[in-house]
């Protein structure tokens, strides 16, 4: 039952340099969940196995969200200030592989539904599934 409900590869980051910052990916054998203080400082690294019930809600929210139609890239709305600022907005990226398919998508402060990645139905409840499934740990 478990080879049915752990992903062929799944990778998944989010953060920016002046906040905290995530990623998970799946080693084969467990999740190994990694968080960072604002400019990639203070790594804290652990390996999880999320239960068989826990896999499944999660491949029930990437449905949800048709996680497997999302574009490969999505950008920020227009720039407004000066070429001269940098923006430092939020990065993420994405690749799933499960039940035969897969997605790899990435955006910066920008989402599937939305050109602001605070705006973006999908994103925020992707983050919400990955938190829920590696213990509420934080992750966005």
């Amino acid at each position: 039952m478990r080879d049915e409900v752990v992903p062929g590869d799944l990778e998944i980051y989010v953060g920016n340099f002046r906040g905290s910052s995530y990623g998970l990916w799946w080693d084969g054998t467990g999740l190994v969940y990694e968080s960072f203080l604002d400019g990639y400082k203070a790594r804290e690294q652990t390996v999880l196995m999320p239960s068989i019930a826990s896999w499944k809600r999660f491949w029930r929210t990437l449905e949800a969200i048709n996680v497997w139609e999302w574009e490969g890239r999505y950008e920020a709305a227009t720039r407004y200030e000066p070429r001269s600022e940098i923006r430092d907005g939020t990065h993420w990226s994405l690749t799933v592989a499960h039940g035969g398919r897969r997605v790899e998508s990435s955006g910066d402060s920008a989402g599937p539904d939305a050109r602001d990645i605070d705006e973006s139905r999908s994103f925020l409840a992707l983050a919400e599934a990955v938190s829920r499934l590696v213990g509420d740990r934080p992750f966005a």
